[in-house]
């Protein structure tokens, strides 16, 4: 716990320090969610000045079970425009998601929600702060860690995150663990609905073949054209240039847009 607030007021900080306001959702009630923030400097007079705002973990989430992952990124949406109204930079917003994704089920639909919320966040000025608590399991953690895009404070060694033009972006070192935890994911999201679907690979810094074999298998088994785009030369030499339905192929370069976080 005091590592994880020890996060939290660093990015408070940072998003206030960049003319951000602050948002952070807790579950547990007002008194809680000052203990948790107990680590930010100043934090009395920035609630009270607005700087610094307190939501409930039901208003942003909802009321139990999986959430709607649309109707979350609505709220976001609306809490970004609303501090953007208000005469600030942006909004930065951080909330501990341990009890958010404590089934299957409700992994499935976080995973969706944190997918679509990088893709709005590639372009609009709204950041976030994730928490998972290890006791969901290393399997779980590592998934959810891969789950945002590069830069400080995620410092997982493999990220994917949406793009703003609705492709997957794919950045950092895959490993085979790496490998893996995409694998894992990659099913929850259901980005493809039918069309191609474009996998940025412009940030890579390491991949091997299963890397490939894993998009490969994920194409034949949802029968959809997964295109990688901006691929490295070995990869390109090892798929075909034309997507079609459970095949993986390769696309011309584009620049990513990764999403703020």
């Amino acid at each position: 716990m005091a590592e994880y607030r020890r996060c939290l007021a660093e990015f408070s900080a940072e998003g206030l320090e960049d003319g951000l306001r602050v948002a952070y959702v807790c579950s547990d009630g007002a008194e809680a969610a000052r203990e948790d923030l107990a680590d930010l400097s100043g934090r009395d007079r920035l609630l009270a000045a607005g700087a610094l705002h307190v939501l409930s973990a039901r208003d942003a989430y909802g009321t139990g079970g999986p959430v709607d992952p649309e109707r979350v990124v609505a709220f976001f949406a609306a809490a970004t425009e609303q501090a953007l109204a208000d005469g600030f930079g942006g909004l930065a917003v951080s909330a501990d998601a341990t009890k958010l994704v404590g089934t299957p089920a409700a992994q499935d639909a976080f995973a969706r929600y944190e997918f679509l919320v990088d893709r709005y966040m590639a372009s609009h000025p709204l950041w976030a702060l994730c928490g998972y608590g290890l006791e969901l399991g290393n399997d779980t953690v590592t998934e959810f860690a891969l789950l945002h895009a590069p830069g400080p404070p995620n410092e997982a060694p493999a990220r994917m995150f949406g793009c703003a033009d609705g492709a997957i972006g794919l950045a950092g070192q895959f490993d085979p663990g790496g490998v893996a935890a995409l694998g894992r994911v990659l099913p929850r999201l259901r980005t493809a609905d039918g069309v191609t679907l474009v996998v940025d690979m412009a940030d890579v810094e390491y991949l091997d073949h299963r890397l490939l074999l894993m998009l490969d298998g994920y194409a034949r088994r949802s029968r959809v054209a997964v295109s990688l785009r901006s691929a490295p030369p070995f990869a390109s030499a090892s798929t075909p240039a034309c997507p079609a339905a459970g095949r993986c192929a390769t696309a011309a370069p584009a620049t990513a847009t990764p999403a703020a976080r």
